[in-house]
């Protein structure tokens, strides 16, 4: 593995400012009060375990030499994982500090675009849901650093994999849950009446691209509509059922419906919802919206059906 100039740069400038935070919390310590509680919010706290787990992680990724640059002295270090986890651990000790470390900044208007929803639902959520806005911002660090070097790009993937769990998840525990429409007491009939029995509560799906289950934002309107659904019609159990296209091979098709079931499920409960309720299980491409041929993509079979019952 090789760095370019410029990624050498950037981690060895991040290593050195790991020497400067240590110094700063040296100096912290002469002149506070002696005191052993943690510094910081909540969030602060989060992200220093956060990030000292991420930098043990880098330091075990294989050692390969750093191509030399002027950027050298800033770092004892002469291998990519020691960089990058004195990156990690530079952003830890700052938090441990209780400061707030910000989140790298985007190298494309791609990351530009995530790093701005990042930036706004840590905003909203981090006070109230300080551990999920750090695993949050941790995972999209981590896609950044890792970017920068080009033998991690399966490390990098992986970051950003998580990443789109952990931002949605963010975003959606930080979405005030819709209000309880208001109770309007019927007017008196003029003569008992049998009850008409209620009408079956509609079935909700959310669809997904292909090989995918991560759910998007327009996605995450229609499960907006199922806790609100479920509010309102006193449903007490909710069934969810992942389906699948026929492209690939069956038994893929089994897991990855069963992974579509399963996001929707956990999203439903940040929303809300209590997760005894939920009743979750996945059918491959057995039960087609559409019916085609074996290995054939279609978006309409993408799908989890939400189902309210009583």
């Amino acid at each position: 593995m090789r760095f370019s100039a410029n990624s050498c740069g950037r981690l060895t400038m991040l290593a050195a400012a790991a020497v400067l935070a240590v110094g700063l919390a040296g100096c912290s310590s002469l002149f506070g009060d002696g005191s052993d509680e943690a510094a910081g919010s909540a969030f602060t706290q989060a992200l220093q375990v956060a990030y000292t787990d991420q930098a043990s992680q880098a330091a075990d990724l294989p050692a390969e030499p750093v191509e030399s640059s002027i950027f050298d002295i800033f770092s004892s270090s002469d291998t990519t994982s020691d960089l990058l986890s004195q990156a990690f651990t530079a952003k830890a000790e700052m938090a441990a500090t209780g400061a707030e470390p910000e989140p790298e900044a985007a190298p494309n208007p791609t990351a530009s675009a995530v790093r701005d929803r990042l930036v706004r639902a840590l905003a909203a959520g981090k006070d109230q849901f300080p551990d999920q806005a750090a695993r949050a911002q941790v995972d999209y660090d981590c896609w950044i650093l890792y970017g920068t070097v080009p033998g991690a790009a399966a490390a990098s993937q992986a970051c950003k994999t998580s990443l789109d769990s952990s931002l949605i998840r963010l975003e959606t525990a930080a979405r005030p849950a819709p209000p309880a429409p208001a109770y309007t007491p019927p007017a008196p009939a003029p003569a008992p009446a049998p009850a008409p029995a209620p009408a079956p509560a509609p079935d909700f799906t959310v669809y997904f691209d292909f090989d995918s289950w991560t759910l998007k934002a327009e996605q995450l309107k229609v499960l907006d509509s199922v806790i609100a659904g479920a509010r309102t019609g006193g449903q007490t159990n909710i069934n969810i059922v992942g389906h699948t296209d026929t492209s690939g091979d069956a038994d893929y098709n089994q897991r990855l419906s069963v992974r579509r079931a399963n996001v929707v499920v956990d999203a439903l409960v940040q929303m809300g919802a209590r997760r005894p309720a939920l009743h979750a299980s996945g059918v491959g491409e057995t039960d087609l919206a559409v019916p085609t041929e074996d290995g054939v993509k279609e978006a309409r079979n993408r799908r989890t059906v939400i189902t309210l019952q009583p």
